[in-house]
């Protein structure tokens, strides 16, 4: 059977109302005469792999659901969806592979029939389009705009018919028909690079393309509200940050980042009472706040967000999050010893936030779902060795430019991390004159790690030796990298261009960035905490005393909260292997064994 001599069924359903799955497309590939052999292998394979990595993810979740290609529905849009939850990191494949095997797969779908956009077309450029390509100032505009000018050539738009209809089109086959991650912020991506081409280009067609705006932000500004208001806000910020011990009432001073907390969930709670239908001119003072009625209210409509966010309705305790049950806290604790509401009130509002508790208040989900890319063995060794990788790598190649020590910056900032699984505030905090020491130990110089209990979130003081060498990438980081990432003497361990500190929030995006491009492996800085309790604990389960220690708990109850789980796994694996060997024995020579009493 040629697949291409016959029209193909649609791809959502047949004419039997049957929803084309990936066993569907490998049984027209496999009948398809048309293809060479190789071809032919290489979209099954392709689409073998891609189910097998989405099935790997649903293997435990019902015993009754087919796994395998009939389990993939062949529509790249809902493909797109759940690819969008897949790490590199736990195909198991390189990031090259994974990339391809995505092409290929493309390729097959649109072979049978199935509407698609390529992920990396192939496509010429048309003429008009390579003209105006050549103009483009450099690789950010090309990669920006790129997909879209062969979008148009492949369907023979000129740049001259380029409206605003070709720009909807494009994006609605972004989102049908492309396995793009995130096709909102691809189109974004395209908005803004073609407004910047327009602008700056001459020649460029004469059309101005609205840029999305995605931001789920709701705060209002400060200035929307009555300048009493304000008043009363920054006096409570105030009293926050006191260090005065001979005040009346005095109370331990809050930390700088805790400010910035109370300050957003002010503006936030105030912001979420007028959009349930309060006027700002009411809220005159964070009396209004307290308010039981209006507490409810701007309650209620964090609740009605977060709901606005789920797919299916929200039940139970699982209406709350972390974040809405802190704002109960906060309103309670705002009501008691600022506002000094009544008794009445305070109870009423401490209901709320019982309400709105949150029961399991260990590892979120998505750092649970992360850690499990680490169960494969690979994933571990790509991030153990990615330190020791990279240095090689820039050594080798040093140009002697400020890109390359950043690149080595980020590495020791890895291994740092292995070593010692501080929180990434204190990293970005490390100064080398306050924080690391240098000692001899038997003749091996080592490199201690201070940091006092003031600078630490639970206030309990952490101190590392940190194994020899970690120290000796430190200290040749020190020696020949640091000078060049910036232009004026500094006491921090990772400047920033300037000299000063970095952003906490940005290095540890940035370092999230620069492990999935070095490894595929998709991770944030706090991850490492949680990924040595695991590494640890796999192998030595009963011993959460070490954990704790390691991690800096003040009591080993918080430890349990995190890492019971991963306890309970690692006694599971061995209890597993026991099973197996002694299923072994019994099948090489369990009769004689029984007879003679090993069994009872």
């Amino acid at each position: 059977m040629n697949v291409k001599s016959s029209s193909p069924p649609t791809p959502s359903a047949t004419a039997t109302g049957h929803v084309l799955n990936f066993a569907d497309v490998i049984a027209r590939l496999t009948a398809d005469d048309s293809l060479t052999s190789l071809r032919r292998r290489e979209w099954i394979s392709a689409l073998h792999t891609v189910s097998r990595v989405l099935n790997s993810r649903v293997l435990n979740s019902d015993p009754n659901l087919p796994l395998g290609p009939e389990s993939i529905e062949a529509q790249p849009q809902l493909l797109a969806r759940r690819l969008a939850g897949v790490t590199r990191g736990s195909t198991g494949l390189s990031l090259g592979r994974w990339n391809n095997v995505r092409s290929l797969v493309l390729a097959a779908l649109k072979h049978v029939g199935v509407p698609t956009m390529p992920g990396r077309s192939s496509a010429a450029f048309a003429p008009a389009w390579r003209a105006l390509e050549s103009q483009l100032p450099d690789k950010q505009c090309r990669h920006g705009l790129s997909k879209f000018m062969r979008y148009c050539s492949e369907h023979q738009i000129s740049p001259d018919a380029v409206d605003i209809a070709v720009f909807d089109r494009f994006r609605q086959a972004l989102e049908e028909k492309s396995l793009v991650k995130n096709p909102k912020q691809a189109y974004r991506t395209l908005c803004t690079t073609w407004n910047r081409a327009a602008a700056e280009i001459a020649g460029w067609p004469n059309v101005q393309v609205a840029v999305p705006n995605h931001s789920r932000r709701y705060a209002l500004a400060w200035d929307a509200f009555p300048p009493a208001f304000q008043t009363d806000a920054e006096a409570y910020l105030n009293r926050r940050r006191n260090k005065n011990f001979f005040t009346k009432d005095y109370a331990k001073a809050a930390a700088p980042s805790t400010i910035v907390l109370r300050r957003n969930q002010i503006l936030q709670i105030a912001t979420a009472l007028v959009q349930s239908g309060r006027s700002p001119d009411e809220i005159t003072s964070l009396a209004a706040l307290v308010e039981p009625e209006n507490a409810k209210r701007a309650l209620q409509f964090f609740v009605d967000r977060e709901d606005a966010k789920s797919a299916t309705p929200i039940q139970g305790n699982a209406k709350s999050t972390t974040s809405i049950h802190d704002k109960a806290i906060f309103l309670g604790g705002l009501a008691k010893h600022w506002v000094k509401a009544s008794e009445a009130d305070c109870r009423t509002l401490g209901e709320y936030a019982k309400e709105l508790g949150v029961k399991n208040r260990g590892m979120t989900v998505k750092n649970r779902a992360r850690l499990r890319q680490f169960d494969d063995a690979i994933n571990v060794h790509a991030l153990l060795g990615l330190t020791d990788r990279v240095l090689r790598e820039v050594r080798r190649d040093d140009t002697g430019h400020r890109r390359d020590a950043l690149r080595a910056m980020y590495a020791v900032a890895v291994g740092f991390l292995i070593a010692a699984p501080i929180r990434v505030k204190n990293l970005t905090s490390l100064e080398l004159e306050r924080h690391l020491e240098r000692v001899n130990s038997g003749g091996q110089p080592m490199v201690h790690i201070i940091i006092p209990d003031h600078e630490v979130k639970n206030g309990e003081p952490f101190e590392i030796a940190l194994p020899a060498a970690t120290a000796a990438i430190l200290t040749d980081y020190i020696k020949t990298y640091r000078g060049r990432l910036s232009s004026k003497p500094s006491p921090w361990l990772f400047p920033n261009d300037e000299g000063g500190r970095r952003v906490t929030e940005r290095f540890s995006t940035d370092i999230g960035a620069f492990i999935l491009r070095e490894t595929g492996i998709k991770m944030n800085v706090h991850l490492f905490r949680h990924l040595a309790a695991k590494v640890y604990l796999d192998v030595h389960p009963e011993d959460v005393e070490t954990v704790r220690r390691l991690l800096g708990h003040k009591s080993v109850a918080t430890t349990l909260r995190f890492y019971a789980d991963m306890k309970t796994a690692s006694c599971f694996r061995r209890y597993d292997d026991m099973l197996a060997d002694l299923r072994q024995r019994a099948n090489s020579g369990g009769r004689r064994e029984r007879q003679q009493g090993a069994y009872r």
